[in-house]
């Protein structure tokens, strides 16, 4: 891997990094590593009050729609192929996403892994509230809020819902929320 211009950046070979125009103080609070042949695009952080830490292996695709707001430090997992796509306008508070194991965990019988990467999809304006896990394989749809400590597992949830819990379910749906107390 190389340095870019910005040195918490290491970014590999084929690696491209899109990010638009994003303050350059925000880039100073991002720490990146990629492997080879990543694309990550980080264009649409529109608020950046901590720090966002991204890891990322070889063919790994990350991609964030206009608006992000970050408020606390958020650290994107990413070890082999996968890819970690969000909608536009999210409100993060502190949390991982994680789209693989460190590990292989392997079947005794079969000698098959039972732990591959998966993908994971965030919709559009989504509240990530603190201390959030996202799990490989998650799908979180639009206008919904992930309560605070939930561990959101490889389940699709539909749009408009409440998801609290380890692991997380849906407590309520025809939900929406605003950033303004109303």
């Amino acid at each position: 891997m190389q340095a870019t211009q910005f040195s918490r950046f290491l970014i590999g070979p084929g690696t491209t990094v899109e990010t638009g125009d994003t303050p350059k103080e925000f880039l100073a609070r991002m720490d990146i590593r990629a492997g080879a042949n990543c694309r990550i695009d980080i264009s649409g952080i529109s608020v950046l009050n901590s720090s966002l830490t991204i890891f990322m292996g070889d063919d790994c695709t990350l991609t964030m729609g206009p608006g992000q707001s970050f408020n606390e430090p958020v650290r994107l997992y990413m070890h082999e192929p996968s890819s970690i796509t969000v909608g536009a306008q999210c409100l993060w508070g502190s949390g991982d996403i994680w789209t693989s194991d460190m590990h292989s965990v392997i079947d005794v019988e079969t000698s098959v892994r039972t732990n591959p990467a998966r993908s994971v999809h965030i919709g559009e304006r989504v509240w990530l509230a603190a201390e959030f896990m996202v799990l490989g394989g998650a799908e979180i749809g639009d206008d919904s809020v992930v309560a605070a400590r939930s561990l959101v597992t490889r389940k699709k949830f539909p749009p408009h819902s409440l998801i609290a819990g380890q692991p997380a379910r849906v407590i309520r749906e025809g939900i929406r929320w605003d950033v303004n107390r109303l």
